[in-house]
């Protein structure tokens, strides 16, 4: 069981991971041709956040504390709470911050106005170079398997 519970936790990762990369190379490309290509783009973006980050990150979670009470880790390694505290966070700024930036770089391309749709773009990059970070962070976390 621990086998399969860990493919899948590396597999929810891997999405979430991969998933930021083609965010964070495609979108500058996409929203300099502006207009509805750009609203398009950001638009996609954004309902990336209910069909592939939200179930990634259910996904991780789930599997993530099974491996735990599976491997008799403990909730206090560091590299658990880490764990934990990435997919808490990111799942807060998806919510609370990025959603919001995309949909006011969705709604600002979408009417046309590509000056602000590219000045929301430029902070849900940064949002998105900061997730991208704490992936990594919880990656180096796990393989070293900090605070064990």
């Amino acid at each position: 069981m621990y086998d399969l519970l860990l493919v899948l936790h590396i597999v929810g990762v891997s999405t979430w991971l991969g998933a930021n990369m083609v965010q964070f190379l495609s979108t500058r490309r996409l929203v300099a041709q502006g207009g509805q290509l750009a609203a398009a783009w950001t638009g996609m973006t954004l309902r990336w956040g209910r069909i592939l980050y939200m179930p990634a990150a259910i996904l991780v979670l789930v599997t993530g504390t099974w491996l735990v009470l599976d491997a008799g880790w403990e909730f206090s390694h560091a590299f658990v709470s880490i764990g934990f505290m990435v997919v808490i966070i990111a799942t807060i700024l998806g919510i609370v911050v990025t959603a919001k930036i995309g949909e006011r770089a969705t709604a600002a391309f979408g009417s046309g106005d590509d000056a602000s749709g590219n000045a929301e773009t430029k902070k849900l990059i940064a949002w998105v170079i900061l997730d991208t970070l704490l992936v990594v962070i919880a990656i180096f976390a796990m393989v070293g398997k900090w605070g064990v």
